[in-house]
């Protein structure tokens, strides 16, 4: 039980931060890709472009700014993720 707690509290792999940082990049791209239609469009087209606008870029930076936490500040209290039989091992 105690293990699954541990599991939890801990970081993401780097390599999924980083394919998180690229995808919430992608996603705010797409929302300013849709700027150019929105002043195109209009009446209920215009209404839906801009609330998928809204949520790609208010979810990209979300992902954005997580991973970039994730990445740049680590937890100084998170122990090594070695086990205890791994560290044997290793001294």
């Amino acid at each position: 039980m105690s293990e699954n707690k541990k599991k939890q509290g801990e970081s993401p792999a780097p390599i999924t931060l980083g394919l998180r940082l690229a995808g919430g990049g992608y996603l705010i791209w797409l929302a300013f890709q849709l700027v150019p239609e929105l002043l195109i469009s209009s009446g209920f087209r215009n209404l839906i472009q801009l609330v998928f606008m809204i949520l790609f870029f208010l979810t990209g930076a979300i992902m954005v700014i997580w991973s970039l936490k994730r990445l740049l500040f680590k937890d100084p209290n998170q122990q090594d993720s070695r086990t205890e039989d791994e560290q044997e091992h290793i001294v």
